[in-house]
């Protein structure tokens, strides 16, 4: 049995929305973990949800889809999904697979 990689915790929630941390590595496994948190989260109908994931060790195609997936999903609930403190590799990856066309990254 594979042991979990990847910490999700609400950071602080306020009158502008939620931010949220994302912390370890993301790939197929913990995507699949995670994924119905944050969709969940999505429903709250909080204005903004902050995802910040300076704490990413790893992230491959299958976290990004997540990202995409989750920005559509607070799309459609009238919520904005913000990215904060991206690593690197991360929005290099994201470039190279055309996610950084639709997602919204903001400095914190």
């Amino acid at each position: 049995m594979k042991t979990a990689l990847i910490d999700l915790k609400t950071v602080a929630r306020d009158a502008r929305g939620l931010r949220v941390s994302l912390a370890g590595e993301l790939d197929l496994y913990t995507a699949e973990q995670v994924g119905p948190r944050l969709r969940e989260l999505a429903r709250f109908g909080h204005r903004d949800i902050v995802l910040d994931l300076c704490g990413l060790s790893f992230c491959d195609s299958a976290g990004i889809d997540l990202f995409i997936r989750l920005h559509r999903r607070c799309r459609a609930e009238g919520t904005r999904l913000l990215l904060c403190d991206v690593p690197p590799l991360v929005v290099k990856s994201m470039r190279v697979l055309a996610a950084d066309r639709d997602l919204q990254f903001v400095v914190s």
